[in-house]
């Protein structure tokens, strides 16, 4: 008796095996989440990754002096959490100061300020145009990739293709994307750099010679021309 319930128990988990094997194969193929990871364990083209390390902020402060100033001043920024407050700690010696850590060295004139304003909106201006332009062409090369990758997976799941093809066609796919990513990224660097060209350009035809050699110096240490402290610290 029991070997006759052994029997009918075995027959039962085998029927039930089979069941599970043909309804989740067809056309000789059999989906499995490990044939769709070949797919998603390559890495396509971060998108945001690539805007972000162009314009690392969207958001600039216009100060009382007039120029846009990111980040509040020169060096990384780095917050340390404890006893009941934030510790800012400023890394002065990883990069050039800023441009705007020399304007307390010009002494402008309230005349110069003035067309640095106007200047320095126009740089603003000029750089928002550059970034809608790169935005206008990562967007369908973003929904491109999404797209594509999702029909490579619709046929590896139906069995049209192998993963070998699968494999290949995201490679094939995730070069051209590079390709015409990295050429975006190079057209809009290149705007971006011709707008902060223009500005200096710009404030440097309205300096006098003394304010000229000094910003000359700025350009080509990266350090304040004047013994005075960085913009966003005290004595």
């Amino acid at each position: 008796m029991k070997k006759q319930m052994l029997s009918v128990l075995l027959a039962m988990i085998m029927v039930l095996g089979l069941s599970t094997l043909v309804t989740s194969c067809g056309d000789d193929h059999c989906s499995s989440p490990t044939e769709t990871a070949i797919i998603d364990n390559q890495d396509g083209v971060d998108f945001d990754a690539v805007y972000a390390s162009i314009f690392p902020s969207d958001n600039e402060v216009i100060s009382q002096d007039g120029p846009p100033t990111r980040g509040g001043g020169p060096g990384k920024r780095d917050t340390v959490r404890g006893g009941g407050r934030d510790t800012v700690r400023r890394d002065t010696t990883s990069r050039p100061m800023p441009w705007q850590s020399v304007l307390p060295c010009l002494k402008l004139t309230p005349e110069q300020s003035a067309k640095l304003r106007e200047f320095s909106v126009a740089q603003r201006d000029c750089e928002k145009a550059a970034r809608e332009q790169f935005r206008s062409v990562i967007e369908p090369l973003r929904k491109a990739q999404q797209s594509e990758m999702d029909a490579i997976r619709a046929d590896l799941r139906a069995g049209t293709i192998t993963r070998e093809e699968a494999a290949a066609k995201v490679k094939a796919l995730n070069e051209r994307m590079r390709a015409a990513t990295q050429t975006a990224e190079a057209q809009v660097r290149a705007a971006v750099k011709a707008c902060m060209d223009a500005f200096f350009s710009s404030f440097e035809s309205i300096m006098t010679p003394e304010q000229l050699a000094m910003w000359m110096e700025w350009k080509k240490t990266g350090k304040s021309p004047c013994p005075r402290n960085p913009i966003g610290t005290r004595p």
